[in-house]
């Protein structure tokens, strides 16, 4: 499924190609060329695909989180397999004594007193411990390869609402892949296409330039994928009947229950 993006007061394609001349018929078919005119005189409107699951497996809307959420407009969620939840931190640049027990009030206040550094936060899950990073700590490369050397793995998420943001997937510190969640035609890394399978059951086709609009929810439901673990935002540990058995929860967003994390300052 696509939509257009338009800037606001960008007349939309039907609008337009009426007041152009351009027919348009009563189930809104566009006659003509009005489809090419229309982009042709409107450059900065583009098309954006919405990734949406085509199995039964994790969908980019279990992510789709609010700005005005818990994590807020910028964050990165970091998938490490075969970490506890000290050494996590450890590599993401906590001291030990900074190391505790942190509520979602005492992140509220750091954040609204804008204090300086990041908090970070951990769950643990099977094999996996997953970092909630209020902040872009948790997409800097140097990190990234520090959690995933010695046989590691990591997966990053980061959400940035000023940026692109990222998706990054490494193993035994190196980069296998890497792209702009809203591009990930444009991929880096040892093995650019090593996922290709999972963006396609996404809706996604990698050999095609296609912008995506929802592309961090898509991000985070193709880390949900490798990893086997669901992020749960909800304070019974609910997951969706169809991933029930098949996928593991952490719960990070709990409001009830103070996790393990630590402040961190920001070099």
């Amino acid at each position: 499924m696509t939509r257009l993006i338009r800037p606001d007061g960008t007349p939309g394609i039907r609008e337009w190609a009426r007041a152009n001349g351009y027919g348009v018929s009563a189930n809104g078919m566009i006659s003509g060329d009005g489809h090419e005119a229309y982009f042709a005189a409107n450059p900065e409107v583009y098309e954006a695909v919405r990734a949406s699951a085509q199995d039964a497996g994790v969908s980019p809307d279990v992510y789709d989180w609010s700005d005005d959420g818990q994590l807020g407009p910028v964050y990165a969620i970091v998938f490490v397999r075969g970490l506890d939840e000290r050494e996590v931190l450890h590599r993401l640049g906590a001291e030990e004594q900074d190391i505790r027990l942190v509520s979602d009030e005492e992140v509220a206040e750091h954040q609204a007193v804008g204090s300086l550094g990041e908090i970070i936060r951990v769950a643990r899950i099977g094999d996996w411990t997953v970092a909630e990073c209020k902040g872009r700590q948790g997409s800097r490369r140097e990190f990234i390869e520090s959690l995933s050397r010695d046989g590691g793995e990591v997966i990053t998420v980061q959400r940035d609402g000023v940026a692109d943001g990222s998706f990054i997937h490494a193993v035994d510190g190196q980069v296998v892949t890497s792209f702009v969640p809203s591009r990930p035609f444009e991929r880096q890394g040892s093995d650019p296409d090593g996922l290709n399978g999972h963006l396609r059951v996404l809706g996604i086709d990698p050999t095609a330039d296609d912008i995506v609009d929802n592309a961090v929810p898509a991000a985070l439901a193709l880390a949900s994928r490798i990893s086997g673990v669901v992020i749960i935002d909800t304070v019974d540990n609910y997951i969706p009947p169809p991933l029930a058995g098949r996928f593991s929860g952490a719960v990070i967003l709990d409001p009830a229950s103070p996790r393990l994390g630590a402040a961190i300052s920001i070099r």
